[in-house]
């Protein structure tokens, strides 16, 4: 057991260890002209584990160059400033980036999206088998987050409020240990640190988010490198069309191979966990106006706090083109 809780909290170390090792250049096979290596960010998430996990842009003849983050925070720092050119965003992040910067980059494709990656867990020996029993009680969140901004609407819906509990803002990879040994008595987090809890078998999940709010992210990329590079980036998108479709298809295999991604770094993760992770979460898939839509509400929020000066027009940074052109590629690559 002490060895799984070491191993849990050195999973983001392990990630971004393996955004070294396997962020390679490699050779394309087929007859592709040389293309410019693509500077991608990703985070400690089970996603861009699979994504680190094998070149899904080798068949494109696309390189890349990848850059580990500790937060979206700073990988959109990072990509406003120019050192990467791909990165990813949702909720507050994107809006307050398209608020201040919307001539910075498009909105080419769903990174990912689905309420069911945030989830309520309480420990496993409690007796509490709903939110409701909750009331006056202590739980662990992380305020500001997309993660915690869903779950005040999931009380919202369910006819409760954020001050019928006491909410204790803390990190979310402490709100396991947070659960486990009594400090709070329940948490709200986001995937794989539910799933990890689930199984080490220190706590169950009562509730989660599906149906409340997608809570999209959206892959970005700047409108200068896709000014310049537009049959890269239509080469690199077709990469992630076929990671998508295999974590959608067999999440149980895709974490099998996040697992082997990280465990390259000399950390053992628990297959299982990110297995059951990533089957709560679709991964990929084009810009739809009802995921766009989930911004608009965050939005109005942020303007009403004084936040942002004005609602962006998120319509006017959408480029569909990319991805429609990187369908048709992908597609005919997946029969090989």
């Amino acid at each position: 057991m002490k060895q799984s809780l070491i191993s849990a909290r050195r999973f983001g170390l392990a990630v971004a260890a393996g955004a070294l090792m396997l962020g390679l250049s490699f050779t394309g096979t087929r007859a592709y002209a040389a293309e410019p290596t693509v500077r991608v960010g990703v985070q400690s998430v089970p996603t861009d584990a699979v994504f680190q996990g094998k070149d899904w842009q080798k068949p494109y003849g696309v390189q890349r160059e990848i850059t580990k983050f500790s937060s979206g925070g700073d990988m959109l720092q990072a990509f406003i400033a120019g050192r990467i050119d791909m990165a990813n965003g949702g909720s507050a992040r994107l809006v307050t980036l398209a608020a201040r910067q919307p001539k910075l980059f498009y909105i080419i494709a769903v990174d990912q999206y689905g309420g069911d990656r945030y989830g309520v867990i309480v420990s496993k020996n409690s007796s509490i088998t709903s939110v409701e029993q909750l009331k006056g009680k202590k739980i662990g969140v992380v305020k500001g987050s997309g993660c915690y901004a869903t779950f005040v609407l999931y009380l919202k819906k369910h006819g409760m409020s954020e001050h019928d509990f006491q909410m204790v803002n803390m990190k979310v990879q402490d709100i396991r240990a947070a659960v486990q040994q009594g400090v709070v008595a329940a948490g709200v987090a986001w995937e794989p640190n539910v799933a990890i809890a689930e199984t080490m078998g220190v706590a169950k999940r009562i509730a989660s988010m599906k149906g409340i709010s997608e809570s999209p992210n959206f892959i970005l990329v700047r409108r200068d490198f896709a000014k310049t590079h537009h049959k890269t980036l239509v080469d690199y998108l077709a990469g992630m069309i076929d990671m998508g479709n295999f974590v959608n298809h067999d999440p149980a295999k895709a974490g099998q191979l996040a697992a082997e991604s990280v465990s390259r770094t000399g950390i053992k993760v628990d297959a299982k966990a990110l297995g059951l992770a990533l089957s709560r979460v679709h991964v990929g898939g084009p810009v739809t106006d009802d995921l766009i839509a989930e911004l608009g509400p965050i939005a109005q929020s942020m303007k009403a706090s004084h936040k942002i000066s004005a609602i962006p027009d998120f319509k006017a940074l959408i480029n569909t083109s990319f991805y429609q052109q990187a369908s048709k590629l992908a597609h005919s690559e997946s029969g090989k």
